[in-house]
């Protein structure tokens, strides 16, 4: 058995590690939660080398940490399972507005996740040509150009016309764009929130928390840095759910 054990937290320590590597090339140190990664890695080898070692601590030290990673892997589970069987979510057409969340802006340029985000919009709104968008982002550090700006520029590009676009340039996370946004939308409209598909499991829940129905349009995920982006949702979810419980 401790020999499995030795072989599961080695090569975990390794593929962890790989993926932070992973990781940075293909975006930046500077990703959310990235560190999770080589602290996942850590741990691993933390643990093989008390396997290799023999070291055991005491029996009661020993049974909660059994208890609180049984806990933790069994939350892990769960609410990853929402956040994937919402990726997959069938598209409602014909809603009246759609809210489009932002993200990172860089040199009026935008990110890879907010441009994935404004094609799946440019895509609706082509195919439902009386919905009406909310862009919603405020200005990231150092920017002269809103996130919401920025995506209007992009659909004006892309052919979407002035006058079915919304600004909302206040926010600056997802609970202050679905909450500001919907003073925009009038009372009983049909809403979508379009958003990258690991995210859109929690807008959903945060419009619902608000009291709001709304029908989610996600947007694609590139790989590699969609794994991470999925994980790193599960703490932003589990902190949701321990906030609305408090």
């Amino acid at each position: 058995m401790n020999t499995l054990k030795r072989i599961f937290f080695a090569l975990l320590a390794v593929l962890s590690g790989l993926f932070y590597i992973i990781c940075i090339s293909y975006a930046h140190a500077g990703v959310s939660w990235l560190w999770i990664w080589p602290l996942l890695s850590v741990f691993c080898i933390v643990r093989f080398a008390m396997l290799c070692l023999r070291l055991r601590p005491p029996k009661s030290l020993r049974t909660i940490y059994y208890i609180c990673v049984t806990l933790f892997l069994l939350a892990f589970v769960f609410i990853e399972a929402q956040i994937i069987s919402a990726m997959n979510s069938p598209i409602q057409p014909k809603l009246d507005y759609v809210i489009t969340l932002g993200a990172a802006v860089r040199n009026g340029i935008p990110t890879s996740p907010l441009l994935l985000r404004i094609d799946a919009t440019s895509n609706y709104l082509k195919n439902n040509t009386d919905t009406v968008a909310v862009v919603s982002g405020g200005f990231g550090r150092e920017e002269d150009l809103s996130e919401a700006q920025c995506m209007k520029n992009e659909l004006i590009s892309r052919g979407i016309a002035s006058s079915r676009i919304i600004l909302e340039e206040s926010s600056h996370d997802t609970e202050q764009n679905i909450g500001n946004s919907f003073r925009f939308i009038p009372e009983g409209s049909s809403v979508g929130i379009v958003t990258s598909s690991f995210h859109i499991y929690r807008a959903c829940r945060i419009a619902k928390l608000m009291g709001h129905k709304v029908y989610p349009v996600p947007a694609e995920t590139y790989l590699p840095l969609g794994i991470h982006y999925t994980v790193r949702e599960f703490f932003a979810v589990a902190k949701l759910e321990i906030k609305n419980l408090i």
